[in-house]
């Protein structure tokens, strides 16, 4: 495992997620790509469906309350085998009028070759838990 090469992709991903760009989030992963969230199981199986489900996510994000940028402010990176990670992402909301954001860690597992490199699954309790507390009709 690069250590080196494994944070730089992980600042990358954190990168899109600021951007509010959902395709390059997409970019970041790996096909079929699983997302654990409070006992359900989710998949994108391809880059048609993680491009849509990402976007759509951002579109949802968009339109909640007085408006929130997103950052990454913290990375753990706990390697497992020579090519594969659990990287531990913190980000943070932050009002875009001085509201009060917050906070949450989620477990992304990371692949790593030569060549290439992508997030093959998620563990998103934490992010999932903090947006519902607090827009408890996001995705209605």
């Amino acid at each position: 495992m690069d250590m080196y090469r494994a944070e730089a992709f992980c600042r990358s991903y954190g990168d899109a997620m600021a951007a509010e760009d959902g395709r390059a989030i997409a970019g970041h992963l790996g096909f079929p790509y699983m997302s654990f969230t409070n006992g359900h199981v989710g998949a994108m199986r391809n880059r048609g469906e993680a491009d849509a489900a990402c976007i759509g996510q951002f579109e949802r994000w968009r339109r909640i309350g007085p408006g929130f940028t997103l950052h990454l402010v913290d990375i753990a990176i706990e390697p497992v085998s020579g090519e594969s990670a659990l990287c531990h992402l913190a980000m943070e909301t932050r009002g875009r009028d001085g509201s009060a954001g917050w906070r949450w860690t989620n477990v992304y597992g990371l692949r790593q070759t030569a060549q290439t490199q992508h997030f093959e699954f998620a563990v998103a309790d934490n992010q999932l838990r903090e947006l519902l507390a607090r827009y408890p009709d996001f995705y209605g």
